[in-house]
């Protein structure tokens, strides 16, 4: 498919793939999603920030906590707690396009909850519970498995 001005060259028609920033792991790209990888949403969003406020230049940083793994979750949808994500690129402002990215970082800890499970670790009901946190790709929705904290 051609670049209609919004995806970034870079990632475009399967380039650069072991970047991880360039991954496709929901398939999206094949639906035209112009945020199908972190790159080309930076992407949208500068035109559309530029558009907004013409002297403003945006730059960015990319949250490479729990990028790590692709693939892990059955349903893309499914994005609290996502069973075996693992941590992504170590910190760096080393970046794919440092015209718009200034940084990969962690900017949540790793393994820290996205949000709580139904019922917490000491028993009680979470008073903050998202259904997503309750797919069955989220930790703490598996038998024997540890139940989410609220997120922080």
């Amino acid at each position: 498919q051609s670049n209609d001005g919004v995806r970034n060259d870079y990632c475009l028609n399967g380039q650069h793939q072991t970047d991880p920033c360039c991954a496709d792991p929901c398939k999206l790209e094949s639906q035209y999603n112009p945020g199908n990888n972190e790159l080309n949403y930076i992407n949208v969003l500068y035109r559309s920030m530029r558009a907004a406020a013409p002297a403003f230049t945006p730059y960015f940083v990319i949250d490479t906590g729990r990028n790590g793994v692709g693939n892990m979750r059955s349903n893309c949808a499914n994005w609290c707690n996502a069973r075996g994500a693992g941590i992504g690129m170590l910190p760096t402002a080393a970046t794919a396009a440092p015209a718009l990215v200034d940084a990969y970082f962690w900017l949540k800890t790793p393994g820290e909850s996205d949000g709580c499970t139904q019922l917490l670790p000491d028993g009680s009901t979470c008073p903050r519970y998202d259904s997503f946190c309750g797919s069955v790709d989220s930790i703490g929705s598996g038998a024997g498995e540890p139940r989410a904290p609220q997120a922080g």
